[in-house]
């Protein structure tokens, strides 16, 4: 609709690039809450997106994997001053722990 903002979407992949299906993904509004979801077998997660009202840079993507912890995340902004349609993309790498 158009009270929505972007979706979020993106991998989890391990530091050797392969994707880890059934990983947690929390997506989160700073100090709001969130959403959680898992991986599917390709790796991949989508969310949709939170009101306009909500800045991209206050959401916080985390990952998840029982052996395994976050080492970073890689987000993938719109360009400024694009659509707000554009889905947010966030690639999470886990390291094995």
């Amino acid at each position: 609709s158009e009270e929505e903002g972007p979706s979020y979407f993106g991998f989890v992949k391990d530091t050797n690039g392969a994707t880890m299906p059934d990983a947690k993904v929390t997506v989160g509004i700073k100090d709001r809450g969130g959403v959680v979801t898992r991986t599917d077998a390709l790796g991949a997660y989508k969310v949709p997106g939170f009101g306009k009202d909500v800045d991209p840079k206050d959401v916080e993507v985390s990952c998840d994997k029982q052996g395994y912890r976050q080492l970073r995340t890689l987000r993938r902004l719109p360009p400024p001053g694009g659509s707000t349609k554009i889905p947010v993309e966030t690639e999470c790498t886990m390291q094995r722990s």
